[in-house]
């Protein structure tokens, strides 16, 4: 795992919660590209993006272990226009983070401190061991100098002895405990591996939450990378009823029983119904006239 501080000349800003694309080219033309949340507050002078570095990943390896200080990426963004929020909302927050999910969550709670903004806010972040807790050291500084903010952690796989915090995966209990009741009006966000997501906005619904509350930036495009097997997070769709083109992170996402439903932004047809179990998918398309993706070279 490692952040990138990136200086990106005429950068247009960003808002909390945006990604951006990097795009490697090898000397023989061969292209691979990933989708990358941006960890940096908006207020800061340069991008930053925290990488995991996959063993068998084409991008993450050099990100993180060949990069060197003054290397030239190619970068494409800020991408993404729903899965955010700015400072000024006075709204209960609630952030619900997956492993590296915590990334574009991150950027909010930077923003918010940025800003000075010392509204009621809950995190509920979920790794694996207490060594999996990405910015560990920054969310105990803001924990301890915010009386507003509050962090939950939840270690799935180990817990060092001594612990205080939760010692299992995201359920009904923990997320009552954490969550902000739905009569307060509360902004929620939940970002993660796609089933984290599922779960986390299924235990939301169930205490009332509405489903549009729930919007995970990267979870279609993850999800569509698991079922076709190719990096989609570039994809461009085509709505069958408007004929409007939209990125994939640019459309609206519902997530609830029984999977993820798609919708036009700017017609609210529905472009795509994904559902998942035993094991399968099982995927309609019809409300997209086109699903367009870039390949690699």
């Amino acid at each position: 795992m490692g952040t990138l501080q990136l200086r990106v000349p005429d950068w247009p800003g960003h808002l909390a919660g945006q990604h951006v694309d990097v795009r490697l080219t090898a000397d023989d033309g061969y292209q691979a590209q990933r989708s990358y949340s941006i960890a940096s507050a908006p207020e800061d002078s340069r991008v930053a993006i925290t990488v995991e570095r996959l063993d068998d990943g084409e991008v993450s390896p050099y990100l993180v272990g060949e990069l060197k200080v003054g290397d030239k990426l190619e970068l494409r963004g800020p991408i993404g226009g729903y899965f955010v929020w700015n400072a000024a909302d006075v709204r209960p927050l609630l952030l619900i983070a997956g492993g590296s999910g915590i990334v574009p969550l991150m950027a909010m709670l930077r923003h918010r401190e940025a800003l000075g903004n010392k509204g009621p806010t809950r995190l509920l972040y979920s790794p694996r061991t207490i060594e999996d807790i990405i910015y560990k050291n920054e969310l105990d500084r803001l924990t301890s100098s915010d009386g507003g903010l509050m962090v939950f952690h939840t270690l799935t796989r180990s817990q060092p002895s001594g612990w205080k915090g939760y010692g299992r995966r995201i359920d009904r209990d923990m997320v009552r405990d954490v969550a902000w009741p739905k009569d307060q009006g509360p902004a929620a966000f939940i970002c993660g591996p796609t089933a984290f997501v599922e779960t986390a906005a299924d235990l939301l619904v169930e205490l009332g939450y509405e489903p549009a509350m729930m919007l995970d930036g990267n979870a279609i495009g993850g999800l569509l990378r698991e079922i076709f097997a190719m990096e989609m997070t570039t994809a461009e769709t085509t709505c069958a009823g408007c004929g409007t083109v939209n990125a994939v992170g640019r459309v609206d996402v519902y997530m609830q029983a029984p999977g993820v439903v798609v919708r036009c932004p700017a017609c609210e047809q529905v472009l795509m119904r994904f559902v998942h179990g035993r094991g399968r998918y099982w995927v309609d398309l019809r409300g997209t006239r086109c699903l367009e993706f870039v390949g690699a070279g």
